[in-house]
């Protein structure tokens, strides 16, 4: 591990001494992550837990990053970014290979997580291009990352990226429009890896030394369009097509290929500067590709937000509801929300991992498939201290149809209600390149869930650095 890490300190190195001797700009920059990490009945809600991989979980992780961002001109920029997250694991749950030895300590591959060329208006054409592997996080977020936001989701919080190319049509100072195709494969065969992972085999993390990224190989373009209506309305309309491949790479889920397109839009009306409304509306349709079964299904969310700045602490409150269809077993269609590329935690870390045993005939064995929920919740936001965000949320989570799982030990196949979630975070920022995070996660699950299923924990502390 130590090799490899200086072996890619030196590749970048190189990098920086060539943009140097050309006269460009450079900016290197580094990024360590430490967590610590505890499940308590989390993937089955302590319904099974013969199999290892359905155990509970203690563990370590570092997230290390190292990147630089070259500017050649004010028209042109390079970035490339290596990426490695090695864990330490203290049990019940650990990692088992192809011998029967557990394993305790995963090195992880160090990976090239973006490498993208930025042309910012070349020849003076009214359009932005970013070619190459890149997120869409920060101020490139479509919207809130409801249904675009994590490209990766199989190694966790790892990487996000996505193989694509963006070109940003600059329509006018008020409206722009984005055409993206991106191309997704269950492991990266686009570019090298340093010390390559472990190969257990299929259906266990990995795939020819390399970790699974996605449920299947996948094929996307989407033309998401941003635009400032008035002074108080912006509006986010799309398209969105999605392929994914047949897989068969899980020694125990075959995911069937299918297609899907997407009609929706995302709106932000501010009624005061303290008060507004942020709302989304998506219809999918499209078929399975082996039998020809339809695909129809809606999805989408409405959030009231009031800030209180003149009050003690700040305070935001928050009122929302999601609603993501579910299969209605009954149909002949397929009526199941599919989250595209946001397999991630959106309103909260622990339900994620209670969808896996729910939904890995059409995603594979990944947590995140967010699907058959009807969910209000309320979240409080404050500001005790100066460096101190506090994060409070109940959620209320119904499904929208009963499940018909022959996995009778998790699933009641009977209710609709999915039970209670309680969500505590706290952020505090140390000094400006050292901050610090713990966040705890409780659920209380009701009929929809066997009578067996258990109260489930999730905990998380965390604290990074930044150069």
């Amino acid at each position: 591990m130590k090799r490899a890490l200086i072996s890619s300190m030196a590749g970048l190195g190189l990098l920086s001494a060539v943009s140097l001797s050309y006269g460009v700009d450079h900016k290197i920059g580094a990024q360590l992550r430490f967590r610590y990490e505890n499940w308590d009945n989390l993937i089955t809600l302590g319904t099974n837990t013969g199999l290892n991989s359905l155990k509970d979980r203690s563990f370590f992780r570092l997230r290390a990053m190292l990147w630089d961002d070259i500017k050649f001109n004010n028209q042109t920029s390079l970035r490339v970014r290596l990426n490695t997250e090695p864990k330490y694991q203290m049990g019940p749950f650990y990692f088992m290979l192809k011998d029967p030895e557990k394993r305790k300590f995963d090195q992880d591959e160090i990976v090239i997580d973006n490498l993208y060329l930025d042309l910012k208006k070349p020849g003076g054409l009214p359009v932005n291009f970013r070619i190459g592997r890149q997120d869409f996080l920060g101020p490139d977020t479509y919207g809130e990352g409801f249904l675009i936001l994590d490209g990766t989701p199989g190694d966790g919080s790892r990487t996000f990226y996505f193989n694509a190319f963006k070109a940003q049509l600059l329509l006018h100072p008020k409206h722009t429009l984005d055409l993206v195709f991106v191309k997704q494969t269950e492991r990266d065969i686009y570019l090298p890896s340093i010390r390559p992972s472990y190969d257990d085999g299929r259906g266990n993390g990995f795939i020819q030394h390399k970790k699974r990224l996605t449920g299947s190989d996948e094929f996307a373009f989407w033309a998401y369009g941003r635009s400032k209506l008035t002074p108080n309305l912006n509006l986010e309309p799309y398209y969105i097509y999605k392929k994914e491949e047949k897989s068969t790479t899980d020694r125990w889920i075959t995911i069937p290929a299918s297609y899907l397109h997407n009609i929706g839009a995302r709106a932000v009306y501010a009624f005061s500067k303290d008060f507004k409304i942020r709302a989304e509306l998506v219809h999918q349709f499209g078929d399975y590709t082996k039998d020809g079964r339809d695909r129809r299904a809606w999805g989408g969310y409405a959030f009231l937000e009031k800030s209180l700045p003149n009050c003690p602490s700040k305070p935001t409150i928050e009122l929302g509801y999601i609603y993501l269809s579910g299969d209605d077993p009954k149909s002949k269609k397929d009526e199941a929300f599919n989250p595209l590329f946001s397999r991630n935690p959106n309103w909260n870390e622990l339900i994620i991992y209670t969808y896996l045993l729910e939904t890995d005939n059409r995603g594979g064995a990944i947590p995140g498939y967010w699907t058959n929920l009807r969910m209000p919740m309320i979240r409080l936001k404050a500001t005790p201290l100066k460096d101190l965000n506090l994060t409070l949320s109940y959620q209320k989570l119904y499904a929208d149809e009963k499940t018909n799982s022959t996995r009778t030990s998790m699933f009641s196949n009977k209710g609709k209600d999915r039970g209670d979630l309680y969500v505590f975070i706290a952020n505090y920022k140390f000094t400006k390149s050292l901050d610090g995070m713990l966040q705890y996660e409780v659920f209380d699950p009701d009929d929809f869930y066997s009578k067996e299923a258990k109260t489930a924990h999730f905990f998380r502390a965390q604290i990074q650095w930044r150069y």
